[in-house]
């Protein structure tokens, strides 16, 4: 039996401009036949001016903040039967790309050091646990910058707040260079619900199971325009 996996949320917790909480969520996409999904809330500066207020110099702290959206989701899923696992969308200082984090446990963002602020993307990679993959978030979005792709795991070949051509663009450029392709709704609000991710016959239950079918590739693209 296929299970239905979403790769790209942002919630309101963690996002001014997202409309839903983690736990409002977890409820709509389990109500729309998924099986799991991996909230990305965006890891970048700008986290730290929306929240400039709640924030202080403390990394626990900082990391608490973030994971905020994580957890509530967590909180909900473990009640109605829905997998949440930690991600992230990182924007590193010096680049504007964005790139999804996926593969690493709640302890990790405790562990690791502010990943925004490593020097370049070889660095993020380095700074990462070993099997942890690396996709790049929608790559031809204007204001991306295009890049050799060899350092990364995967690109984000459908996003569904980004224009086909651009999408296609992107899935163009993962075949060239052999890199595997993921799909995300890129959720903001409930009208972005259920409009991308993957579909797999493997259980995804943790961190260590998604990598596994990402590097499998044992997945299909959910695309729903």
């Amino acid at each position: 039996m296929d299970r239905k996996y979403e790769l790209h949320v942002h919630t309101a917790e963690c996002d001014p401009y997202a409309t839903l909480s983690g736990a409002e969520i977890v409820r709509r996409y389990h109500d729309a036949g998924y099986h799991g999904i991996v909230i990305t809330d965006h890891y970048f500066d700008l986290f730290h001016q929306w929240f400039q207020e709640e924030l202080c110099d403390c990394h626990q702290t900082i990391m608490d903040r973030y994971l905020r959206g994580y957890y509530a989701a967590r909180n909900e899923g473990e009640k109605i039967g829905l997998t949440v696992l930690p991600g992230a969308e990182v924007r590193l200082d010096s680049c504007p790309n964005d790139y999804l984090i996926y593969g690493l446990e709640a302890d990790d963002f405790y562990r690791l050091p502010l990943l925004h602020r490593q020097e370049n993307l070889s660095a993020l990679i380095a700074t990462l646990p070993k099997d942890v993959c690396v996709v790049q978030a929608h790559p031809f979005r204007n204001n991306m910058s295009v890049q050799n792709p060899a350092p990364l795991f995967g690109l984000e070949v459908y996003n569904s707040h980004t224009e086909s051509f651009r999408n296609e663009l992107a899935h163009r450029y993962a075949v060239h260079y052999d890199k595997a392709m993921t799909s995300g709704s890129d959720f903001h609000s409930e009208n972005d619900t259920a409009k991308g991710g993957i579909l797999t016959d493997q259980v995804i239950a943790s961190p260590k199971d998604l990598i596994s079918v990402l590097r499998s590739g044992n997945y299909r693209l959910v695309q729903n325009t």
